[in-house]
C-alpha cells in the first residue's frame, strides 16, 4: 500500500495580531471579556489553511 504524505500550512492575517492588542486593552480598560463568536469568527477569518 503507497503511503501519502499531507502537510498543511496554517498561517495568519497580519492585521490579526493588532487587532487582538487593541480587543485586549479595550477588554481589560472596560473589565469585560470579548463576545466568543464575534472573536472566533475573526479568528477564522484571519486564518488560510494551505494542503502541500
Amino acid at each position: 500500500m503507497a503511503q501519502t504524505k499531507i502537510k498543511l500550512g496554517v498561517t495568519f492575517a497580519w492585521w490579526l495580531k493588532p487587532y487582538l492588542l487593541v480587543l485586549t486593552v479595550c477588554c481589560v480598560m472596560a473589565g469585560t471579556l470579548p463576545d466568543e463568536a464575534k472573536l472566533l469568527a475573526k479568528i477564522k477569518r484571519a486564518m488560510r489553511v494551505t494542503v502541500q
